[in-house]
C-alpha cells in the first residue's frame, strides 16, 4: 500500500512539473490534461521541454518542433495573428532583452512566423549577431499575406454563422407549413368525397321518386348508381360495352368500356368510358361502385357519361390517362381502391401503346407474342377450363 501511495505521488508530481514548465512558454496545459496523455506522449512532451530549456539557456534561435498532438492542442486555443511589420517585432525583441525579459515571454505564441522572428531577434541581439533579415522579408511577407487571408476567411465565417442559423430556422418553419398544407389538403379531399357521396344518395332518392318512360327506364337502370339491394351479381353481369354504344349520338362513335382492376368483392367496379366524336376527338366518362365499409356494407358510387363532358382530347390514350388521374384524386373515398387506380395509371405510363383491352373482362393487358388475340391470359385460361 505504501508503494502504491508513493507511486501515485510521483505520477502526480510529474504531471504538475510538465504543466508548470509548459506555462513558462505561455501554454496553458492543466495537470488533468497532462494526465490524459499516454505514457509515450508524456515522454515526448518532457523531451521537448528539456530541449527547449537548453535552447533558451543557450539563446538558440530554433529548437525541435512541438509534438504533433501538442500542435493540435495549440490549434484549438484562441489567438490572434499580428499585423505589425517586421521592424516593429524586431524592435520589441531588442527592448525585451534590454529589460532582461526572459526569452520564454514571447508574446506571439499563436503566430508562428512572428514567434520565430521575435525569438531570432532576441537571440541574435544576445550574441551580438546581425539583425539584417532582408533575405526573409519576401518569405515573411508571403506568410503574413497567407495568414491575413486565413484571418479574413475566419471573420467571414463568423459573420455567416448567424445567417446560417436564420436560414435553418426559416427552413423549419417552411417544413411545418408544408405539413400543415398537406393535412389541410387531405381534409379537403375527405370532405369532397363525403359531399359527393351525399350527392349520389340524394340523386338516388330523387330518381326513385321520378316516373320514367319505358324507353328511358332501361337506360337509367344502366347508368344510375344501383341501390344496395341490387348491387350484387347483376352489376357485374349486365353492364357490357354494347349497352353503352346505344347512348351516343348518331354522329358519335360507340362507347368503349375499359375496366380498372380492383380488389374483391366482385361487386366492386371502376370503369372508364371512351367515345370518339364526329371531329375525331375523344370524350371520356366513368362509373364506380365500390364497398366503402365492409362492416356496414355502405357503398361509394358515382358516374359521368362522355356526352356530359365538354372537354375533348386529341387521342384515346390521353383521354384515358386524364380520366384515371381524376379518379385517383380522392373522389371515390376508399384509400385502397385509389391506390390501385394509381398502380393502374403507372401501368399505362410504363407501357404506352403496348396495352390491349380484353373482349371478355374489358381489362387492359400487355400485348406480347405469347398472348391470345382479344383475350387476356386469365380469361383465356378460364374459357378453356369451362370448355
Amino acid at each position: 500500500m505504501q508503494n502504491q501511495t508513493e507511486q501515485s505521488t510521483l505520477v502526480s508530481n510529474t504531471h504538475r512539473t510538465i504543466s508548470g514548465q509548459l506555462a513558462e512558454w505561455g501554454i496553458e496545459f492543466s495537470q488533468d490534461r497532462v494526465a490524459q496523455l499516454s505514457i509515450e506522449q508524456q515522454s515526448q512532451l518532457q523531451t521537448w521541454i528539456n530541449v527547449g530549456v537548453d535552447a533558451d539557456e543557450a539563446y538558440q534561435t530554433e529548437f525541435a518542433s512541438l509534438p504533433e498532438f501538442m500542435e493540435n492542442e495549440l490549434l484549438e486555443m484562441s489567438g490572434e495573428l499580428t499585423t505589425e511589420p517586421q521592424e516593429t517585432i524586431v524592435e520589441q525583441a531588442i527592448n525585451a532583452y534590454e529589460a532582461e525579459t526572459p526569452i520564454t515571454n514571447n508574446p506571439y505564441l499563436f503566430d508562428t512566423a512572428a514567434w520565430h522572428l521575435w525569438r531570432k531577434a532576441h537571440c541574435h541581439w544576445h550574441h551580438g549577431e546581425s539583425l539584417d533579415f532582408a533575405n526573409e522579408c519576401i518569405l515573411n511577407s508571403d506568410q503574413n499575406e497567407h495568414q491575413s487571408t486565413v484571418s479574413d476567411i475566419h471573420q467571414q465565417l463568423i459573420q455567416l454563422f448567424p445567417q446560417l442559423n436564420q436560414t435553418e430556422h426559416s427552413l423549419k418553419i417552411l417544413r411545418h407549413k408544408l405539413k400543415k398544407t398537406k393535412r389541410q389538403r387531405k381534409n379537403f379531399i375527405q370532405q369532397q368525397s363525403q359531399l359527393l357521396h351525399q350527392l349520389c344518395e340524394s340523386l338516388d332518392s330523387v330518381t326513385d321518386e321520378i316516373t320514367v318512360s319505358p324507353q328511358r327506364e332501361e337506360v337509367l337502370q344502366t347508368l344510375a348508381p344501383k341501390t344496395e339491394s341490387t348491387t350484387g351479381a347483376s352489376l357485374s353481369q349486365t353492364i357490357q360495352a354494347n349497352q353503352y354504344a346505344s347512348l351516343g349520338s348518331v354522329t358519335d362513335g360507340p362507347i368503349q368500356l375499359i375496366r380498372i382492376p380492383v380488389t374483391p368483392p366482385e361487386t366492386n367496379r371502376v370503369e372508364v368510358y371512351l367515345q370518339q366524336n364526329s371531329d375525331g376527338r375523344w370524350r371520356v366518362g366513368h362509373l364506380w361502385s365500390v364497398v366503402a365499409n365492409a362492416l356496414t356494407g355502405q357503398l361509394s358510387r358515382g358516374s359521368r357519361q362522355p356526352d356530359q363532358q365538354q372537354v375533348t382530347y386529341p387521342t384515346e390514350a390521353k383521354a384515358l390517362i386524364n380520366e384515371v388521374i381524376y379518379l385517383s384524386q380522392g373522389i371515390i373515398g376508399v384509400v385502397e381502391i385509389e391506390c390501385q387506380i394509381l398502380d393502374y395509371l403507372n401501368l399505362l405510363e410504363e407501357y404506352p401503346g403496348q396495352l390491349a383491352v380484353c373482349s371478355k373482362c374489358h381489362c387492359h393487358y400487355v400485348v406480347d407474342k405469347d398472348n391470345h388475340p382479344d383475350y387476356c391470359d386469365q380469361c383465356y385460361d378460364a374459357s378453356r377450363a369451362s370448355g
